[in-house]
């Protein structure tokens, strides 16, 4: 009872400091915990250089897992001290359902991800065992269990991204992929000859260094182009032994590359369902700390501004999830409902539409950016008038035979929580659709299906309104087709959401039904 009395205090000490954050627009982002403060320096460097207030995430647990202190208990690990399979099963299926995290990254608004030791293998989407390398043995389970928890939670949540080295590599496991646990055997393997590319040999002390080497950008509509706008990085800061490995399967994409000895590394990779989840295999917060401290080999490193670039996109991603107006008025003149009863009728409203909580959130945080679109001199609406007008609105509108629904308390909050202003979705996302109301979809001017999620890349595809579509067996058709820029999935089960053209766009619909792509 005492160790709970303790938890809830400084749960509540922690949500009452998120909560004093929030009163200004000062953009946070959040670093991924580890057991090693002094590996946070750099990374609060960066973050603080870039522009955005840094702030060191706590330790996340998984439900049910015992603890020595902040360490995990030795009876979950194996001789190599990799997380044995059972417990890594239960962490796959669970994640971060039944801890606090909902509370931990309430302001936070985009996560860094950072660099360190091996990520047990067990954790794979296909298990595998251990590389058996002795020198190579550097397992940090404890910090996977966290960072596996707390990436999962960024992923479904949308919260933009950035991971370095070993930051990119638990965004390939989380997504699915697996990693080559060591690059000196892969090449082995192919009979190829390793040169030590990606990290330095050990010196006459037996200390290794940060090793320079170019990497080459292998797709221009990715975020990781839009940085750097080159083909080729030069120089940048390398250190590692393991890498990611086949994609296949994954919402994961190759964005570059490091080739050596005719051996292509993975050096990038991107989630395509999400606005902003950026791995990379080096470390830009490395050249950030070298010019700082002036150091002499700084020269030999991508240079300071480089390096902050990557901080910077990822700041300008988060700005964009930030807190939205508050609706908390009420009114029971307008239409005669109670606020609590507007409130059931939103909860099931965004059930209805997206079927998942996040799913839920989402929708209601769109349904408020579009009002705010069409009633820019609303001051200060009240629920029911809000509530009213999603009955008259668009696809909102079929909602209006749900007044009498209930739905469950977790999407009752979710509408409080979106109403007093805690959106998911930036205030320029106005516009989603069921991937059965699109003709098609156009990624770097090729057509795709809008079912295949794999070919959606935020910010490059459009989505196209089918003039006449199908959806439960029913025909319908859009008066004016729309064409609209995708920006994400929510969840996996989720409608595409994004935001329409300008008016001067080249985008156009095409009126034939002959050209809906299925």
């Amino acid at each position: 009872m005492k160790q709970f009395r303790i938890f809830a205090t400084a749960l509540m000490c922690l949500m009452a400091a998120l909560a004093a954050q929030s009163a200004d627009n000062t953009v946070r982002i959040g670093i991924a915990w580890q057991q090693t403060a002094s590996n946070f320096a750099r990374a609060i460097q960066a973050v603080k250089a870039a522009g955005a207030e840094p702030v060191i995430l706590p330790q996340i647990k998984p439900a049910g897992f015992e603890y020595d202190g902040t360490e995990i208990q030795p009876r979950y690990l194996d001789e190599n001290g990799i997380l044995l399979q059972t417990y890594a099963d239960i962490v796959k299926r669970d994640t971060y359902h039944g801890t606090y995290l909902d509370q931990v990254m309430r302001d936070i608004q985009g996560v860094v991800f950072l660099g360190g030791g091996d990520i047990s293998p067990t954790l794979f989407a296909n298990p595998e065992p251990w590389h058996g390398i002795e020198q190579e043995r550097n397992y940090q389970t404890t910090r996977d269990l966290s960072e596996y928890l707390t990436m999962a939670y960024c992923l479904d949540h949308n919260i933009p991204i950035l991971g370095l080295c070993r930051g990119m590599q638990m965004l390939a496991v989380v997504s699915g992929a697996p990693l080559i646990q060591d690059l000196g055997a892969y090449y082995q393997s192919l009979n190829k000859r390793y040169r030590h590319v990606h990290r330095s040999v050990r010196d006459a002390n037996g200390h290794r260094h940060y090793t320079p080497h170019d990497v080459t950008v292998t797709d221009t509509a990715s975020i990781l182009y839009g940085i750097c706008h080159t083909t080729c990085i030069q120089n940048v800061p390398s250190w590692h032994h393991q890498a990611v490995g086949d994609l296949s399967g994954t919402p994961l994409r190759v964005t570059a590359v490091t080739s050596d000895d005719g051996v292509d590394v993975i050096e990038a990779i991107e989630r395509t369902d999400q606005h902003f989840a950026l791995g990379v295999q080096y470390h830009p917060e490395e050249a950030v700390r070298m010019h700082l401290a002036g150091e002499a080999n700084a020269s030999q490193f991508m240079s300071l501004e480089d390096g902050l670039d990557y901080f910077r996109a990822l700041i300008e991603a988060a700005r964009h999830i930030v807190k939205g107006k508050a609706y908390l008025r009420s009114d029971t003149t307008i239409n005669g409902k109670s606020a609590d009863e507007c409130y059931m009728f939103l909860a099931v409203l965004g059930k209805a539409e997206q079927g998942s909580p996040d799913g839920a959130e989402a929708e209601l945080s769109l349904l408020l950016n579009l009002y705010e679109s069409r009633h820019p001199e609303a001051d200060d609406p009240s629920i029911q008038e809000i509530a009213q007008w999603a009955t008259d609105c668009g696809w909102f509108a079929h909602a209006s035979r749900h007044w009498l629904a209930t739905a469950p308390a977790d999407y009752v909050a979710i509408a409080h929580s979106v109403m007093a202003g805690n959106r998911v979705m930036p205030s320029y996302i106005l516009e989603h659709d069921c991937v059965e109301d699109l003709a098609y979809i156009e990624t770097d001017g090729v057509r795709y299906s809008p079912y295949q999620k794999d070919k959606y890349v935020s910010g490059v595809t459009v989505c196209y309104q089918a003039t006449v579509h199908e959806h439960g067996g029913r025909r319908f058709g859009f008066r004016k087709p729309s064409h609209w820029i995708f920006y994400s999935f929510p969840t996996a089960m989720s409608d595409p959401f994004g935001y329409l053209c300008g008016e001067n766009c080249p985008h156009h619909n095409s009126d034939s039904e002959q050209d809906i792509v299925r």
